[in-house]
């Protein structure tokens, strides 16, 4: 935790399993991109971010997009500032569970949380390799956008594989969403790029939601 932030955000990542929010978490915190697919029941982050003259502090919560998790994810909502649906531009069928599942449960266990809608791994959207291998029309971007609308949310799109940039500015409008929640007014420095400090732990974590984790972990079962 970081002492002088005088700001402190809640932000939760929610999507389906594989969709990239694992991905997207680690190049923000650790600015690097992992190379191997590792299973993620539920992880928790905190990293700085600097807007204006004031430090944020951000508490990052990556869940399971797995049905198995259902029960257990609402855990992690309470106080929630912002949250964050997550799907995969190569695989339409996770646009899908946005209207499907995710909203009606954000609805249902935070409904006055801001949410936005993050279009990951849009390098893969012309890549012929994808299409031929899922048989799919990845989705474009005013699919997301249209997505979005319904929701009253912003869309943003990032590549976790080649656009670092996208993935700070996702992070950078949460995180203003979630300073104007309480109606404070905060601006990026235009010259400098937003600070990362970054600790994982799971510490903060309800009991359930912990106990499960390393449960979980010990069995090598886990479920992005």
């Amino acid at each position: 935790m970081d002492p002088d932030a005088n700001v402190k955000c809640k932000i939760v990542l929610v999507g389906d399993s594989q969709c990239g929010k694992t991905a997207l978490l680690n190049v923000f915190t650790k600015d690097c991109f992992p190379e191997c697919y590792v299973p993620t029941v539920f992880e928790n982050y905190t990293a700085s971010f600097d807007l204006d003259m004031q430090k944020v502090e951000l508490r990052l919560w990556d869940t399971s997009g797995s049905p198995y998790y259902d029960n257990v994810r609402p855990l992690t909502y309470p106080e929630a500032d912002a949250v964050l649906i997550c799907f995969d531009i190569s695989r339409p069928e996770t646009l899908d569970s946005v209207l499907k599942k995710w909203t009606g449960e954000i609805e249902e266990f935070c409904p006055n949380t801001k949410m936005l809608l993050v279009g990951c791994k849009s390098d893969l959207r012309t890549d012929l390799f994808t299409r031929s291998l899922h048989r799919q029309t990845p989705v474009s971007y005013d699919q997301g956008s249209n997505t979005a609308e319904q929701l009253s949310a912003p869309y943003l799109e990032c590549s976790s594989l080649q656009s670092e940039n996208s993935i700070r500015d996702i992070f950078h409008v949460a995180t203003l969403a979630c300073v104007n929640k309480d109606n404070k007014t905060v601006k990026r420095r235009k010259s400098s790029r937003a600070t990362k400090r970054m600790s994982h732990h799971d510490g903060n974590m309800p009991t359930e939601v912990t106990t499960c984790y390393q449960q979980s972990k010990a069995k090598s079962c886990a479920v992005m």
